[in-house]
């Protein structure tokens, strides 16, 4: 396993694929984050409704969310450098797609082709990180991985806006497709999949047969499911607001321009990194990343519950809430850390993957709850999926409380 003491060509190499995970999976976070500045002008430019094109929104995380399953096989069998220079040249392609679609299924087409290409960043990060790093780091890489990746959703706010205001929407993404090709080759040259002192599990799966079984492991582990359901809303509550709903909700409640709207948006995806780099080094210093979850998760429902039941929120305040949304939101580090901890190396993959999948599905059905919610109650829609997102926060609460937990790596009171 990796140590401290590892040599400094290692440490460098570990370094250089830190970062191109970090600028792939911060492309992704771009994509995954740009419906709220997007799907206004494609509305009005395509002619459709922007509730209409909820479902573009969430095609991306449905797709990604389809795949996670293959795409731990494919990690824990053939290592992510291979898979990752694969599966993202797809999200060159649907960048580019997009960028020309005419129509709601280009749209989408374009859009599910994105999501399958970047389906993979986050896994293969969490499975290089596992390798190349100790493992009682593994937590403060992830957050340090969604620290230096927010520069995607940071750009997916107001600087998207300003560059659609000037560019128009279609020229932005042909630039984001060719940063990504060149990312993409820049990780066929650095990455590797192990350090040279690293040795392999005799559990690793050498046919898809032993890769699938390894699933069922993954599955029957004692109280999974509990951390599943967590999974579910680990993602999704701050992503369906920074990535869609964010910006139609301050149009229409307060009549904001884009490029106010924007500057909101902006300031949400500000504190993604802070709150990265706020979770990630807890589970070093508190013994229970379960009580952290939950404490975390459990403000993030008071929020939800105030803008579902106060009227007449100055913007500010409702800044300040959405900022805190996705400031808390940044608990996923630990929630994954949790997950890894609870597996053997040759089956992180699978098992982060599957957890992984939850979350990307927790995140297209909250973009999609919204729309859903608007079209059935224009006049209250907000409100009520604030509410409806509320209530799905408190069952995953009591589903979550249910799980076990080992002492976390270098705890201080463990």
């Amino acid at each position: 396993m990796p140590s401290e003491s590892r040599p400094s060509f290692v440490r460098r190499r570990a370094l250089y694929i830190f970062l191109i995970c970090a600028v792939l999976f911060g492309l992704g976070q771009f994509h995954r984050m740009s419906g709220a500045v997007l799907m206004l002008p494609i509305s009005v430019d395509i002619g459709v409704p922007v509730a209409s094109l909820g479902i573009a929104a969430a095609a991306l995380f449905f797709a990604s969310a389809l795949v996670q399953v293959p795409i731990g096989m494919a990690l824990d069998r053939f290592g992510p450098r291979k898979v990752i220079s694969a599966v993202t040249l797809l999200a060159v392609v649907g960048s580019y797609l997009l960028a020309a679609a005419g129509d709601l299924q280009e749209v989408i087409g374009s859009r599910i082709l994105i999501g399958l290409g970047f389906s993979v960043t986050m896994m293969s990060s969490y499975v290089l990180f596992a390798k190349w790093f100790p493992p009682a780091k593994f937590a403060t890489m992830a957050s340090w991985l969604m620290a230096f990746s927010s520069f995607g959703a940071m750009m997916a706010s107001a600087p998207l806006a300003y560059a659609i205001e000037h560019f128009g929407w279609r020229l932005p993404f042909i630039f984001v497709a060719g940063i990504t090709l060149a990312a993409v080759l820049a990780g066929m040259l650095i990455i590797r999949d192990t350090p040279p002192d690293y040795t392999e599990s005799a559990d690793k799966p050498a046919t898809i047969g032993q890769s699938i079984r390894g699933y069922w492991a993954v599955l029957r582990y004692p109280r999974f499911f509990n951390l599943l359901a967590m999974g579910f809303v680990a993602y999704g509550p701050a992503a369906a607001l920074l990535g869609m709903w964010g910006g139609p909700y301050l149009e229409d409640t307060y009549g904001l321009d884009g490029a106010e709207r924007g500057q909101i948006l902006l300031l949400m995806a500000a504190v993604v990194p802070i709150g990265a780099l706020f979770f990630g080094p807890l589970d070093r210093i508190f013994k229970s990343r379960k009580m952290i979850v939950i404490i975390a998760v459990t403000t993030e429902l008071i929020v939800f519950v105030i803008l579902g039941l106060v009227d007449n929120l100055p913007v500010w305040a409702v800044t300040a809430l959405f900022v805190y949304i996705n400031f808390v939101q940044q608990y996923y580090v630990v929630l994954a850390a949790h997950c890894r901890n609870s597996f053997p190396d040759h089956l992180v993959g699978r098992a982060n993957s599957t957890l992984n999948l939850i979350s990307i599905l927790g995140v297209g059905f909250m973009q999609s709850l919204y729309g859903w919610v608007l079209s059935a109650n224009p006049e209250n829609g907000y409100a009520q999926s604030f509410l409806f997102v509320a209530g799905i926060l408190v069952v995953a609460l009591l589903v979550y409380a249910g799980s076990v937990e080992r002492p976390p790596a270098g705890a201080r009171n463990a």
